[in-house]
């Protein structure tokens, strides 16, 4: 692997990530999503996950948060999409409805992943088609560590590792 080549606004979006993910008094990930936007959430937590800084599944919560609002974003731009399901979606609690949210689901979850994949994720977007069972209890698992409900043992990997003191 190349190594990670950072500049100058990439740092301090980075301090700002792990500051904020090590402890709670630090806000945590709300905190991020109110000062960072998406794509610089997404560098951050790929020079993170370069420098080894954060277990798999905080790594792959970080990653795969900014993506997931990346994806919502298109998701609501997307005109065509939104005209398509528009009329089906009127009667709520009819076998149409049911029918008409499945399929609304398969095309997002589709869209969603192809982003992931154009984003140079396509490890996550595999995981997220395939097993979303596996991909949603790991994001509990990387939410739990990026929110301070484990943030001691959260902040030990990091001093652990010489990132923090």
């Amino acid at each position: 692997m190349p190594p990670t080549r950072v500049s100058a606004p990439d740092v301090t979006s980075i301090t700002v990530f792990l500051a904020s993910t090590a402890t709670p008094e630090r806000g945590g990930l709300p905190y991020l999503d109110a000062v960072l936007p998406a794509g610089d959430r997404l560098a951050a937590a790929r020079v993170v996950r370069d420098l080894g800084a954060l277990p798999p599944d905080a790594i792959l919560y970080l990653l795969a948060q900014p993506l997931l609002d990346l994806a919502s974003d298109h998701l609501l731009r997307d005109r065509d999409l939104t005209t398509r399901y528009e009329e089906r979606f009127e009667v709520e609690d009819s076998d149409e409805w049911t029918a008409a949210m499945a399929e609304y689901n398969r095309e997002a979850d589709a869209i969603t992943a192809a982003l992931f994949r154009a984003e140079g994720e396509s490890g996550l977007a595999g995981l997220y088609l395939t097993d979303r069972r596996g991909f949603d209890r790991r994001m509990e698992r990387g939410q739990q560590l990026s929110s301070g409900r484990r943030a001691g043992a959260h902040a030990a990997y990091l001093r652990s590792k010489g990132i923090i003191d």
